[in-house]
């Protein structure tokens, strides 16, 4: 079976996968150790080996290990935050994405299951429901995928069956985030937080912070950031590319991305940690939550 690891000696496996969509596509399995079980390849393992992120199974690969393990943004965020405090927060974690093309439309359509919901036990159980022994995306398999979600009881699935396949044709056609931006946000029930966050952990850029409670909480109280709103769908489609939006000083979201440019992904993240797992006792928190929503 196939193995392969690279020297990651900045990761913390488990930190990084539990505020990444990409986690709706693993189990836990133990401390530093993952198994993927949707899409291609389900059963591999991700484990840490030391100061090593490897992989063994159907699914491994250079470029899984290199979403995984941040490397795919980590020289960007890296310079961006030097000289900052936050550069030493939470440290271990990175923006974990999906960079395999099946595996960027399941999270992109994790991201689009979030909405107003919580993710750790009904996106995690929905994704499995909708998705399971799907391992390619081709229209067949779309469509399979697409009735199941609109077979489920919950409004999130049923808007994910409707915007689908064009989801999709856009997550896999677009290399250019902000184009992929523009056509997200003309999507019908997709605002400006959901298509940064696919932006975000489908690897197509980290000059993204989507904008949700966490985020705003941790603007205020940790970065001294107030007097800032949050971004409207109507203004951002408008203003598609967020580093040169004119309104960005006054919007929650440009005004991260003007102040950390390609670390304004990473913080995000930071702030959904933050807001979820505290500062004291973070660690004991975060196995807490592993164990109990993200196994199994």
């Amino acid at each position: 079976m196939a193995v392969e690891c690279i020297e990651a000696p900045w990761l913390d496996l488990d930190l990084s996968m539990y505020p990444s969509f990409l986690s709706s596509l693993y189990r836990y399995e133990a401390q530093q150790h993952w198994v993927k079980v949707l899409g291609p390849g389900a059963g591999t393992a991700l484990y840490m080996d030391g100061s090593k992120l490897c992989c063994e199974g159907p699914a491994c690969s250079r470029a899984l290990l290199r979403g995984v393990s941040g490397e795919w943004c980590l020289e960007g965020c890296r310079e961006e935050l030097r000289g900052y405090w936050l550069a030493g927060f939470y440290r271990g974690l990175v923006v974990s994405a999906a960079l395999e093309p099946v595996d960027k439309v399941l999270v992109a359509a994790s991201v689009v299951l979030s909405r107003r919901t919580r993710y750790a036990t009904n996106v995690r159980r929905w994704m499995r429901k909708i998705f399971a022994g799907i391992d390619s995306i081709d229209p067949g398999s779309l469509a399979e995928a697409a009735a199941r979600a609109a077979g489920l009881p919950s409004p999130q699935p049923r808007h994910l069956a409707r915007i689908l396949p064009r989801l999709a044709n856009i997550v896999l056609g677009e290399r250019d985030p902000w184009l992929a931006r523009k056509k997200l946000l003309e999507l019908p029930g997709i605002g400006p937080k959901t298509a940064d966050a696919i932006l975000l952990f489908t690897g197509l850029t980290t000059c993204v912070a989507p904008c949700d409670t966490h985020l705003a909480s941790f603007a205020t109280e940790m970065l001294g950031l107030r007097d800032t709103r949050v971004p409207s769908k109507n203004t951002c489609l408008r203003y598609v590319v967020c580093p040169k939006c004119p309104l960005r000083a006054s919007c929650l979201s440009g005004a991260l991305v003007k102040e950390f440019g390609a670390a304004a992904g990473l913080v995000q993240t930071m702030a959904y940690v933050y807001g979820r797992l505290g500062v004291a006792e973070w660690r004991t928190r975060l196995y807490e939550e592993l164990e109990n929503h993200y196994k199994g």
